[in-house]
């Protein structure tokens, strides 16, 4: 029992080590590039010391590529496997819910690597994954016909408004903004204005 107790502890103050050095990283990325960033600097404002930083990590590049697949891990079980067919609109509206609510929870860390570094293979890895689940217009239509199209137009412009809604601070609901994306989606913009 003490054993078991003991690790329950160890694994608490990984949890705290690690989470207050990935907080100081955001910090810090408000005010400059990761690539300026050195693993002195970060331990230093995390007050933490830096063989402890090597004992998890590599160097910055490292944290923040563990930082990605952590959150994929997230993304993955919340998003993705709770993902069934979608039959109807009201499928699709869930669906999207349920990546926005994520974006929500994970809103610092989304910002980052989804919307600002250029090196992040998260961002790829989300689209793949969001497209497993959406159907794809390009198996659908032919090759000579523009619909096939359709599903990377509307992830590109999805991508692009899940990004200025977290900018302007997701003010708006995940379930309102999923359920105005899939409007647009089925229906078109045209619609959307039209129900003023």
């Amino acid at each position: 029992m003490a054993g078991r107790e003991e690790k329950r502890s160890e694994d608490r103050r990984v949890k705290r080590t690690k989470k207050a050095l990935r907080d100081c990283l955001f910090r810090l990325l408000d005010e400059k590039t990761a690539d300026e960033i050195t693993v002195k600097e970060l331990t230093a404002a995390a007050d933490i010391n830096r063989s402890t930083f090597y004992f998890y990590y590599k160097d910055i590049d490292d944290m923040i590529v563990q930082i990605q697949d952590e959150i994929y891990s997230v993304f993955e079980e919340d998003v993705i496997k709770k993902a069934d067919e979608f039959n109807t609109v009201g499928d699709f509206v869930q669906y999207l819910t349920r990546f926005l609510v994520f974006c929500k929870e994970n809103e610092r860390i989304c910002k980052f690597v989804i919307g600002n570094d250029p090196k992040n293979n998260l961002t790829k890895r989300i689209k793949t994954g969001l497209l497993r689940c959406i159907p794809d217009t390009t198996t659908i239509f032919p090759e000579t016909e523009p619909k096939r199209y359709l599903t990377s137009y509307a992830m590109a412009g999805f991508w692009e408004l899940i990004l200025n809604w977290m900018y302007d601070g997701m003010q708006i609901e995940p379930q309102e903004m999923a359920t105005f994306m899939t409007n647009i989606y089925f229906y078109g913009s045209r619609s959307v204005l039209n129900k003023r």
